[in-house]
């Protein structure tokens, strides 16, 4: 599999060999491992509040005051790591002092996120009824009390973004990770022994932990030390810095407006609408984005590092294996949420004040929004090419490629949601990204960004593996409902035996048939 280099080695090697070597797949699994508690974390929120909350005016109130705070701080790594990783990975390369690096990083990072916190919270009554006009006044303004508690939590957030980049740059991606899976520990601690008005207390929970989330990231950043200069790093200039900032705050707004719009056209579809959404992109989507996100991540901080060290004709060959790759990666952990999703919804969400005909609803919306993480893995990795490379027009790429994307989701949001209701929406998220991926293979053809050989044969190993996984998840599907009928008369209160069995003999199937391929076919998953 291909590598890429962060500890220092032997003196006298070029400084391609200067640094451990360490699997693009090994890294962004180790990536994944980080957040994979995370995801079982937000599957336990969605389960209680369901359970708790139903789907509601309540729970659409604290989903909606989430899901703007959280779109605006994922948008927000988008700023810190475009704009930061390349020029840590240069400073490092250079062997910059690590205070220096932290310093310069953290505190920029706990600026702009201050400034943004105290913006939003300002603005948050506005917000909220610009995009949920139809709420009753009890509902928008606990939605905007929410928006104003988690606002609080941006300076933590954006500071830990920085930190994390550090430690990403330095070749660790797991225990960041990792770190930033405790608020939502901390909200499903609420939501579980909470009472009075659940909305506000599991929103204090997220934002009080942050700030431990940023010091604990902080303390590991310095744990590892400074990074030996290389020897041939060149670092971005303030030109090029300047556009990797332009670019990253297109795709802030980008981002934001994608998400607030979906948002809003759920919340034109009645009560309930924002929380099966949310509820559907976290049983349907949530898995496959983090992974995405994760390769993304592990890909964007090899390319800047190669370009930092001067390795920039390799960059084309990198872009491809990490997508071939990746999309390997994603395939059986989307198929097995696109077949159980069912089951899924069965055991997380038909509790409770959630009822049958939610659920019902729920579910279609999953195995449609099961298909939206192959999109977003692709756009999400031309735009890592693009920015790790100084010497092309990336306003104009990234900002053509973001107003493209949201005309396309706009578009279709406005078609599909008459027709088909809110099953619309995530059917316009799986279709959208090709319009931006379009966009960008056509504008820069013959230019030679995306080019390079040897992908496909690199990722051999690895797309044997996942269609092993495949097979597997697919016939312990087809066999669940068997097993719950042998079960049956054991058991004297099934309940929901026969969802579980599906999902046990899917699940452990599929993870047998993909460690068994990735042992046959070789997938490197640790460093060498």
């Amino acid at each position: 599999m291909g590598t890429f280099n962060r500890s220092p080695a032997a003196s006298g090697d070029t400084p391609r060999n200067q640094h451990r070597r360490i699997s693009l797949v090994a890294a962004g699994s180790s990536q994944f491992a980080g957040q994979a508690l995370g995801i079982l974390i937000a599957i336990l929120v969605s389960h209680l509040i369901a359970r708790r909350m139903g789907a509601g005016p309540d729970a659409d109130a604290f989903l909606l005051g989430r899901r703007l705070v959280t779109s605006l701080t994922e948008a927000l790594s988008q700023v810190v790591v475009v704009v930061f990783i390349p020029l840590i990975a240069a400073r490092a390369a250079a062997g910059d002092s690590l205070l220096r690096i932290l310093g310069h990083s953290g505190g920029a990072a706990l600026a702009l996120g201050t400034v943004l916190a105290i913006a939003f919270a300002l603005a948050a009554p506005a917000i909220v009824g610009s995009l949920a006009p139809d709420f009753d006044p009890a509902t928008a303004a606990l939605a905007a009390q929410v928006v104003v508690i988690l606002s609080l939590s941006l300076p933590a957030t954006v500071a830990a973004i920085a930190f994390s980049a550090y430690c990403n740059v330095r070749g660790r991606f797991g225990a960041p990770a990792a770190i930033r899976q405790l608020p939502r520990a901390a909200t499903a601690f609420a939501l579980l022994f909470g009472g009075g008005i659940l909305a506000l207390q599991a929103s204090a929970a997220y934002t009080i932990t942050f700030f431990a989330v940023a010091a604990l990231t902080l303390i590991l950043a310095l744990g590892l030390g400074a990074s030996p200069a290389t020897g041939t790093a060149s670092g971005p200039g303030s030109t090029a810095i300047g556009r990797r900032g332009s670019a990253a705050i297109l795709l802030t707004f980008g981002a934001l407006a994608c998400i607030w719009l979906e948002t809003a056209f759920a919340a034109g579809q009645g009560a309930g609408g924002v929380a099966m959404l949310d509820f559907s992109q976290r049983l349907g989507a949530l898995c496959g984005n983090t992974l995405a996100m994760a390769l993304g991540l592990v890909a964007f901080a090899d390319l800047s590092w190669r370009a930092a060290s001067g390795e920039a004709a390799d960059l084309g060959r990198r872009f491809r294996h990490a997508t071939v790759a990746g999309g390997a990666l994603l395939l059986p952990v989307q198929l097995g949420v696109f077949i159980n999703a069912g089951p899924v919804v069965d055991v997380v969400i038909a509790h409770g004040e959630a009822g049958t005909d939610a659920a019902a609803r729920i579910t279609e919306l999953v195995r449609w929004m099961a298909l939206a993480p192959f999109g977003a893995l692709v756009t999400r990795m031309m735009l890592v090419r693009l920015l790790a490379q100084d010497d092309l027009p990336i306003v104009r790429l990234v900002g053509g490629a973001m107003a493209l994307d949201f005309l396309s989701r706009l578009g279709l949001f406005a078609v599909l949601t008459p027709m088909f209701g809110l099953v619309g929406v995530p059917v316009a998220l799986a279709v959208a990204p090709a319009v931006p991926v379009v966009f960008l293979a056509v504008v820069l053809r013959g230019s030679g960004v995306f080019a390079g050989g040897g992908a496909f044969r690199a990722a051999r190993p690895v797309l044997a593996a996942s269609a092993l996984g495949c097979g597997g998840i697919l016939a312990g599907a087809a066999a669940g409902p068997g097993l719950a009928q042998l079960l049956r008369p054991l058991i004297e209160e099934p309940g929901k035996l026969e969802s579980l069995c599906q999902l046990a003999a899917s699940g452990g199937l599929g993870i047998v048939a993909l460690g068994a391929g990735i042992k046959v076919f070789g997938v490197k998953l640790r460093p060498r």
